[in-house]
């Protein structure tokens, strides 16, 4: 055991926390190669492309037979039809805000995250919360409520992005199903209505595969490995870091959504907007000693 600590974490568990984080970060520029085709088409190709995608990589890793047999169980189907709507809230939710110049904010959300699973977890799940949890989230809220003020309406983009994928998390607590089992169950649940909606939307003239140039097609059916690749390091990094240190690495996807919106697109980031980041960012430095404290 001694030895373990001494070598530190798997390099290959490291790789993949900083693959998973660091694609995230990055595919709001995927999602603006698309953004042609239309936010609602994009979702709905993921769901196809990234069950078509999933499916033979529980094949490839001898899971297929067991994950066959949960979907025999109702009660496990049922948990993960709740997590695909969940899912599928989030998924739209960033791609339509990627596609319309709102990828800062959508990094607010993804900042915000973490800290909302600790405050579901104390309230929901009678989990502990310590002062430093705590001061996390008020200066988390804080900066929430500061570009409430700013901007005169709810960021319903960041809040819709965090509180979906907090729930959704939550859902996914109930069920025995890996990460990948999981969304290969989530995206079965939805794949039929997003081929319906495909087939339809085809029926009535449009498109579905844009100009068709090949970037475009090559660009969607890649929408499944995209979503399954990231995942997978983030599945073998959860097994194999300490959680303060994937704690940690959690906050490079919503810098690269940061950086992407701010310094590649050029969306606007006020100096007011800057000081409620300031607050957010505190929250999360905050957060993130408490995670190392905590692991050492």
């Amino acid at each position: 055991m001694e030895e373990g600590k001494k070598d530190g974490p798997p390099a290959s568990a490291v790789l993949g926390a900083v693959t998973a984080f660091g694609l995230w970060g990055v595919l709001p520029v995927y999602w603006k190669a698309i953004a042609h085709i239309g936010s609602d088409l994009a979702v709905a190709h993921r769901v196809v492309w990234t069950l078509a995608t999933v499916v033979p990589l529980l094949v490839w890793r001898g899971e297929f037979r067991t994950w066959a047999a949960t979907l025999r169980r109702p009660r496990i189907v049922g948990i993960h039809a709740w997590a695909a709507l969940l899912l599928g809230i989030n998924w739209s939710t960033f791609v339509w805000a990627a596609h319309h110049g709102h990828i800062v904010e959508c990094s607010v959300g993804y900042f915000i995250n973490p800290m909302l699973n600790v405050l579901i977890g104390f309230v929901l799940l009678g989990e502990r919360v310590n002062r430093l949890q705590m001061a996390s989230i008020i200066l988390a809220g804080a900066g929430v409520t500061m570009q409430i003020a700013l901007i005169g309406h709810l960021p319903w983009i960041a809040l819709a992005l965090a509180f979906s994928m907090a729930f959704y998390a939550l859902a996914r607590r109930q069920s025995p199903e890996g990460s990948l089992s999981g969304l290969a169950t989530e995206t079965l649940v939805t794949a039929p209505l997003a081929a319906a909606y495909l087939f339809w939307m085809q029926s009535k003239a449009v498109p579905i595969f844009g100009p068709a140039r090949w970037s475009d097609i090559a660009l969607l059916l890649g929408l499944g490995i995209i979503t399954a690749v990231p995942l997978l390091g983030f599945a073998h990094a959860a097994r194999k870091l300490p959680f303060a240190m994937l704690g940690l690495l959690q906050f490079l996807a919503p810098t690269g959504q940061f950086l992407t919106g701010a310094v590649i697109y050029h969306e606007p980031v006020s100096r007011a907007a800057q000081a409620s980041f300031g607050f957010i960012w505190l929250g999360v430095a905050i957060f993130c000693m408490d995670l190392w404290r905590r692991r050492n």
